[in-house]
């Protein structure tokens, strides 16, 4: 099934294109993403809407969310690494706390936020 076709008065047909820092960048996108949301469209409804879009995930769970990928993405390669044998056997058991570390943060994330919907 395709998209709807639009009228010729609703095709967004003029491209504007602006210049920004990486601080106002990093602003942008992480406001956007906060509002589930592409950057474009978060500045479109900023500039024609007057207000900031709702925000559909706090900033501090997007932040959390990051530093666990990040985690998770080290943590994934650090498997990879002991599954080829390039890393002593004694690092398991680091990976062993780590993976049970990040359950516990996960879960504690998880009641938190069953404790604030509740």
């Amino acid at each position: 099934m395709s998209r709807p076709k639009l009228a010729d008065q609703n095709k967004r047909l003029v491209q504007v294109n602006i210049r920004l820092t990486s601080a106002e960048n990093e602003k942008v996108t992480e406001s956007a993403t906060t509002a589930g949301l592409s950057p474009a469209n978060w500045i479109r409804y900023k500039i024609f809407i007057g207000k900031n879009p709702p925000a559909r995930v706090s900033p501090l769970d997007v932040s959390i969310y990051r530093e666990l990928k990040k985690i998770g993405v080290n943590l994934n390669q650090a498997t990879h690494k002991l599954n080829l044998g390039e890393f002593p056997k004694e690092i398991a058991i680091l990976q062993v706390e780590l993976v049970s570390l990040l359950n516990t943060i996960l879960k504690t994330l998880l009641d938190d936020r069953k404790h604030d919907q509740g």
